[in-house]
């Protein structure tokens, strides 16, 4: 694969109608100055003060990954000797409960320099609309580049991984109406607050979001005139599941219950923020799923969540993603059941469900699963230790491969199957060919330290092996890039960075 077959028309190119609905994309000088020289080099120092110790790696087969490896890869967005020399030093248990507790690693330098780069991140509804009423190309471009900044670099890994799985569960399209000055707000106080708290606590803060309630346009549900689509989503996508114990009338009735919960702007109060209509609620009475609703008023629809959020169904569709997620694409009924349990026993704790879903003897029997294309990116960097200098290429594949965050339009959020994202094969190789070429807008650096011009091919091949698989690179990769590397022209940097764009697009890369 040559760096001259990547076929690449550009998310930043003129042809595009988001692009040109939304302006320009706005500097990011600061955050390229600030965050990833920083980071890196502490990763870097991890890694490298464990070989200093001479920590023992956990290591994997040729072709195969231990179960020390699959967990790293699964709770993070992409190993690395930084990652593993961790699991080393803390084991299984330990090192997931490190991740688990989230709030007691220190990400201050990320968060402050995005806070310094991206203001617009912290600002609510009222102060968005204010400040880019007239350029809705920097907060959404903000807030893309903080997801992708916070995916690389961020040490809280399976927070990270968590604020994915509960974007694409709760999905709201960023590039159309008012979300813009919604959706970074929704962002923050939703998913990022709720990730790895307890699933009511999610459910009901994504109800009361005028971003969710505007995107599922129930600011137009009114008494006499009730919209079933945020009532159907729900029920359909965020709680039970599809056809899972309800009826159409069951679809109407929370319809109605949800009846006058809008945005305020409209009909009063703080513009942009949660606002409830009391006029225009329905208050005749009203039965869901064989209950009776006689709260009243805004109560009628926290009642109805808190039927759904406690619904054994719901358990079980939740216990039922979060296998699929992190364990692979067909988990067993017996397992959801264990998973359901948790969910209920703890009311929808995600830590504990967590906990059970990456259980080590579960894990040791996890199906390989397809990198999305977010992922994959992600991933190589990570593994890489790169400094990325401008994201604009990553962002240009992300597009292309059909998985740019925010960007899923449809409520189910992005698809989480082999069978979607293998059609997306040539955006895949395309970016593993060019990431690093500097001539196609790359826009990373990378430490050639890691990976010596000077040595024989084999032990290159090693390096590379170590670096991007943690010794699970298969034989016949291993010979496709000792043949690459002993080919033409003596091996330089630009070789080796055609040599990494093989392993990038190698099978068992592409899975984890």
């Amino acid at each position: 694969m040559q760096a001259s077959q990547a076929v690449r028309p550009g998310f930043f190119g003129p042809q595009v109608s988001v692009l040109n609905r939304v302006g320009r994309l706005p500097s990011h000088a600061r955050m390229r100055a600030r965050i990833p020289k920083r980071l890196v080099a502490a990763e870097l120092e991890v890694a490298r003060r464990a070989r200093r110790r001479r920590l023992k790696a956990v290591r994997s087969s040729a072709g195969a990954l231990g179960v020390e490896q699959r967990l790293v890869q699964r709770i993070t967005m992409g190993q690395s000797r930084a990652e593993m020399a961790r699991i080393a030093d803390l084991g299984y248990e330990g090192y997931l409960e490190y991740q688990l507790d989230y709030e007691a690693i220190d990400d201050g330098d990320l968060e402050r320099a995005i806070a310094e780069a991206f203001p617009s991140l912290s600002m609510s509804a009222a102060e968005l609309i204010r400040n880019y009423g007239e350029n809705l190309g920097v907060p959404i471009f903000q807030l893309v580049l903080s997801s992708v900044y916070r995916a690389l670099y961020s040490p809280r890994q399976l927070f990270e991984r968590m604020v994915v799985f509960w974007t694409d569960h709760f999905n709201i399209h960023l590039f159309s109406d008012i979300q813009p000055f919604l959706k970074p707000v929704d962002h923050r106080e939703v998913v990022r607050r709720h990730a790895l708290g307890k699933f009511p606590d999610l459910l009901s803060a994504s109800a009361h979001s005028p971003a969710m309630l505007v995107y599922l346009t129930n600011d137009s549900n009114v008494k006499g005139h009730p919209n079933e689509n945020y009532a159907r989503e729900l029920m359909e996508l965020h709680t039970v599941g599809a056809d899972n114990g309800y009826t159409q009338r069951d679809v109407r009735e929370v319809a109605r219950c949800f009846t006058g919960w809008t945005l305020a702007g409209l009909r009063g109060g703080t513009p942009g923020e949660f606002f409830f209509d009391a006029s225009e609620h329905d208050e005749r009475p009203k039965r869901v799923m064989g209950r009776a609703i006689s709260a009243g008023g805004i109560g009628d629809g926290e009642r109805v969540l808190e039927i759904l959020a406690n619904s054994p169904r719901t358990a079980r569709y939740v216990a039922r993603k979060l296998l699929i997620y992190f364990w692979g694409y067909e988990p067993s009924k017996r397992d959801v059941k264990r998973v359901s349990k948790v969910y209920l026993r703890t009311g929808g704790d995600i830590k504990a469900m967590l906990r059970q879903v990456l259980k080590r003897g579960r894990m040791a029997k996890a199906q390989p699963k397809l990198k999305r294309p977010f992922h994959l990116g992600v991933s190589a960097l990570r593994a890489l230790f790169a400094e990325v200098d401008s994201p604009s290429h990553l962002l240009d594949y992300l597009f292309e491969a059909g998985h740019l965050p925010f960007n899923w339009e449809p409520p189910n959020g992005y698809p989480d199957s082999e069978a979607f994202w293998s059609g997306f094969v040539l955006p895949r190789w395309n970016w593993a060919a060019t990431f690093l070429n500097k001539q196609t807008g790359g826009g990373v650096d990378i430490d050639l330290d890691l990976v010596d011009p000077s040595l024989p091919a084999a032990k290159i091949v090693a390096g590379l092996g170590t670096l991007l698989f943690n010794g699970a690179m298969s034989a016949e990769t291993e010979a496709t890039l000792t043949a690459f590397l002993r080919s033409g022209k003596k091996i330089d940097k630009n070789k080796i960075y055609d040599a990494i764009g093989l392993a990038v697009a190698s099978p068992e890369f592409q899975e984890y």
